[in-house]
């Protein structure tokens, strides 16, 4: 019989709290619909602001969670909780609470620092010290995503990046693109170097300013190394970076002039031959 009426006034109970908990799981559901819109308004918004891509994807992340946590808070209080008591005690838990999500924590602020000082852009390719390379496809609340050059993507923390030794290769309009070459000990140094020189300034894509420099690098083992240092637009480093290698090999085949190769000179003692025992 007391089973009867538990369950009776379990029943009588949940009835009760059905509207209350239907109007809580539409909020809620509601809430992330309204996170993504959100977050799509937000970011496009701030394209017609011309703001920068990273600013745009970080800003937008943000937004999205924060619509998240007001849908949550307006389901608890559509459940009859008292919120302004479950505000007072997340303050209470919040340390314990960012004491274990530390980490996260420092994300979020390395993620606003780079935000402001800006040392990469989306779209930059960058390289860290550690060996990670890659474009840069999104800067987020927690995360920084790149794409490498074989298209893996490679999520980084932002704390981790924030406090990383960066390289950028595309932070400037030109890059200075140095090549070496050995020739033979007996070619013509000064026509080597001007072989070299003409075969670097044909291709358009070395600019005229800075003037392209060729010159003795240091002399090697099988001959003598030279060194062409060419600048060029960063996008065009590695397309003339590869068209030279090969260039300035058919035009040494062309005019005659050696490219050595590793020799190893041994010497040998004259040995008396053994007399038959």
């Amino acid at each position: 019989m007391q089973v009867e009426q538990l369950g009776e006034q379990f029943l009588t109970w949940l009835l009760g709290m059905l509207p209350k908990l239907l109007a809580a799981a539409a909020i809620v559901v509601a809430g992330w619909l309204l996170s993504r819109l959100a977050r799509k308004l937000f970011e496009k918004a701030m394209e017609k602001s011309n703001h920068e891509v990273g600013a745009i994807s970080f800003l937008g992340s943000a937004a999205s969670v924060i619509v998240k946590i007001v849908a949550v808070i307006m389901a608890l209080s559509a459940l009859g909780v008292n919120t302004a008591v479950l505000v007072g005690g997340l303050s209470a838990i919040s340390l314990g609470i960012s004491l274990a999500l530390k980490d996260n924590m420092a994300n979020v602020a390395s993620g606003l620092q780079m935000l402001v000082t800006k040392p990469f852009h989306v779209g930059d390719y960058i390289a860290t010290e550690d060996g990670v390379e890659g474009t840069v496809e999104r800067i987020e609340l927690m995360f920084t995503t790149l794409r490498t050059f074989d298209n893996k993507q490679v999520v980084i923390p932002n704390a981790r990046l924030a406090n990383a030794i960066l390289t950028d290769y595309t932070a400037m309009d030109k890059r200075c693109l140095s090549l070496t070459f050995s020739v033979s000990y007996d070619d013509d140094l000064a026509y080597a170097k001007e072989v070299l020189h003409q075969t670097a300034a044909a291709d358009k894509r070395v600019l005229a300013d800075p003037a392209p420099l060729v010159a003795v690098n240091r002399h090697g083992d099988s001959g003598v190394e030279l060194i062409a240092r060419l600048w060029c637009k960063t996008n065009d480093y590695w397309p003339l970076y590869y068209a030279l290698q090969e260039n300035v090999k058919l035009a040494f085949d062309t005019h005659g002039i050696h490219i050595p190769c590793a020799q190893v000179e041994v010497h040998m003692d004259h040995m008396p031959a053994q007399k038959e025992g």
